[in-house]
């Protein structure tokens, strides 16, 4: 793996089912993104950093699109990488060995076990046995006697090409945990079906704005009219709905006047206070008409702030006054 640049793939789950089941050790190869053609099997990372292994439908400018082979869709976001690592082979099942002796134990057990081996291997020789034959035991014993200095030069020997085997075993060992590539367990997108069930849902139209308006004046002093009155015909009403009177100025100021669902008409006059401090210049009023509900359930504010669901604005019938402050009480209002 270290020298052809391979990965090894755990695959944690099934998604690519069956030809590669869950467990199965895959060994990949990173690739660029230009080289990458559908129906190959890549693994990347995806936006969370977790490692998705699939097969590519397409290779487009937004991206890898990936889809799993046991799952009935794609994947829902695409993957922009620029490189890849596409899936050379795999082997079913040997996922779960290489996991299972990536414990910590199995390190711990194989590290005795290399001990052992040195052991049996240049551990102290009897060079005293007393078993074999006459001659065997005469020669032997003639060796121990006239060969100490060459058993001490052995016995070095030993000691040395032990040291070299420790230093190569640790050497190895040490390379391996540095350079050599890490086993890498790698999922998929979720695979499942899910089925959703509803109540009985009741559909809500809107309430039909009032019209058609219509206005005229009243009173009149000097030729000049004292009130302007706009009425209109009642909508089917909703439950706990109510008419709000919208009033816009020359000064894109917009204020409501709150009346309930009986009501089919308002009086523009001097005594009407609930438009506040607009009154007092010459100016026309755009007038609508809206079927509203509150938030609270309760009359609607001047600033229609607590206004919860509208008839449309865009849908009412605008109806327009014409306003002209006079002297005293005297002022003058005409239907435009």
């Amino acid at each position: 793996m270290f020298a052809f640049g391979l990965k090894p793939l755990i695959f944690a789950s099934g998604s690519m089912g069956p030809e590669i089941p869950t467990g199965s050790l895959g060994l990949a190869v990173p690739v660029a993104m230009s080289e990458i053609v559908p129906g190959e099997i890549v693994s990347v990372l995806n936006s969370e950093g977790t490692r998705v292994t699939h097969r590519v439908v397409e290779n487009g400018p937004s991206g890898l699109i990936l889809k799993g082979d046991a799952n009935p869709v794609e994947d829902l976001q695409p993957y922009v990488v620029e490189t890849a690592d596409q899936l050379l082979l795999s082997v079913p099942l040997l996922g779960y060995v290489i996991s299972w002796f990536s414990q910590p134990w199995a390190f711990f057990v194989g590290g005795l076990l290399c001990a052992y081996l040195l052991y049996l291997a240049f551990g102290k020789r009897d060079f005293n046995s007393t078993s074999g034959t006459g001659d065997e035991k005469q020669r032997t014993g003639k060796r121990a006697r006239n060969s100490k200095v060459s058993r001490q030069t052995d016995k070095a020997k030993r000691s040395f090409t032990c040291s070299v085997c420790l230093a190569l075993i640790f050497s190895t060992t040490s390379l391996a945990t540095l350079t050599l590539p890490k086993v890498e367990s790698t999922q998929a997108a979720f695979n499942g079906i899910a089925v959703a069930t509803t109540s009985p849902i009741r559909a809500g139209t809107l309430s039909s704005v009032p019209a058609p308006l219509t206005c005229k004046t009243t009173g009149g002093f000097l030729g000049a009219a004292t009130s302007a009155e706009i009425s209109w015909t009642a909508p089917s009403m909703p439950s706990g709905s109510r008419f709000a009177v919208r009033v816009e100025t020359n000064q894109n100021v917009v204020k409501f006047l709150n009346l309930d669902s009986a009501t089919k008409k308002v009086t523009f006059s001097p005594s009407l206070s609930l438009l506040g401090g607009i009154f007092g210049s010459a100016q026309t009023f755009k007038i609508r008409v809206l079927v509203v509900t509150t938030k609270d359930g309760a009359a609607v504010t001047e600033d229609g702030s607590n206004i919860g669901w509208s008839s449309p604005i865009a849908d009412a019938q605008q109806q327009l006054i014409k306003y002209s402050p006079g002297i005293l009480v005297l002022d003058s209002y005409s239907c435009v």
